[in-house]
């Protein structure tokens, strides 16, 4: 359920292209695992199949996906950004959650999902159980699953290839596709797809577990939008991978001046490389594309972050 609020927004001018183990058994339980530029307002995207927003939420991950009244979040950003995030989605009309995706369990990822539980109903979990031995310890962590037990909710852990439909977006899970030891790499991966339409998100996957997707998939990694790997890391966005994944746009979503340097020179000059126009919440801060299924138009939060 969506309502409407006026927000002033930038518009490219129609572009067409395209810790516990114990609380984890208890949570994972039932459920398998319990460009010329004008404003606009944000209820424009109503009109459109389905809208994605990348959310500027400082040095992490943020998603929201709206199609006919479904609502999908895909990480939380950071703890200091919750109450950022929360605001923005109570902006764009939503009540509740029908679906919220946490890549993996670093707090850039989900730090401010306990915001989000205390601020939205939450229909459905999804998040990859650490591999055996990884399991996070950190108190962001740790105070999630206890928030997720207080409020009922039990975790799915999806499977590669399992898919779901929310109004007009599919989605599918392709990854991850191995018991990786480290959290970067046990990111779960989904495609979400909307008629001619997908966007692609690999958490903070690197270039090992970049490479075990494209000698599954192939080519039927294709996408029209990219969320770039771990925020523009070098470790992530191999030629292999862009290759496959062939987008026309790429998001990277990073904090102004973070201390990781994200996103790398060498991230920048390889998507520049194969023709991919790229788009930085750091610059351009919340950045949104509304799709009817055959074409997308951008708009930007600001008139900044694109590069040719």
């Amino acid at each position: 359920m969506r309502r409407r609020e006026k927000r002033d927004w930038l518009k490219t001018g129609g572009i067409t292209a395209f810790l516990a183990v114990a609380v984890l058994s208890f949570l994972y339980a039932n459920a398998g695992w319990l460009f010329g530029w004008e404003e606009v307002p944000p209820e424009a995207g109503d009109s459109a199949a389905g809208s994605v927003h990348f959310i500027d939420c400082g040095q992490g991950d943020s998603t929201l996906l709206l199609s006919e009244g479904t609502v999908t979040l895909i990480d939380a950003g950071p703890r200091e950004a919750g109450e950022k995030i929360v605001s923005y989605l109570k902006e764009c009309g939503v009540a509740q959650i029908d679906q919220l995706i946490l890549t993996h369990p670093h707090e850039d990822h989900i730090g401010g999902a306990e915001a989000v539980l205390d601020s939205f109903p939450v229909k459905q979990i999804y998040m990859g159980k650490p591999t055996e031995g990884t399991e996070p310890t950190t108190s962001v962590f740790l105070q999630l699953l206890e928030k997720m037990e207080a409020l009922g909710n039990t975790i799915h852990q999806p499977k590669p290839e399992e898919s779901f439909t929310a109004g007009q977006f599919t989605y599918t899970f392709l990854g991850p596709l191995e018991k990786y030891n480290d959290l970067n790499n046990q990111s779960l991966v989904l495609r979400a797809a909307c008629g001619k339409i997908s966007f692609l998100f690999t958490g903070d996957q690197e270039v090992g577990a970049e490479e075990a997707l494209v000698a599954r998939y192939g080519t039927a990694l294709r996408s029209t939008v990219l969320k770039v790997g771990h925020h523009g890391s070098r470790g992530s966005s191999s030629s292999a991978f862009l290759e496959a994944v062939a987008p026309a746009y790429s998001v990277i979503s990073c904090g102004a001046e973070n201390p990781y340097g994200h996103p790398h020179q060498e991230t920048l000059e390889a998507l520049k490389a194969y023709g991919i126009k790229t788009i930085k919440t750091d610059l351009a801060g919340t950045i949104r594309f509304l799709t009817d299924g055959t074409g997308l138009t951008i708009e930007v939060e600001k008139n900044d972050g694109i590069q040719h």
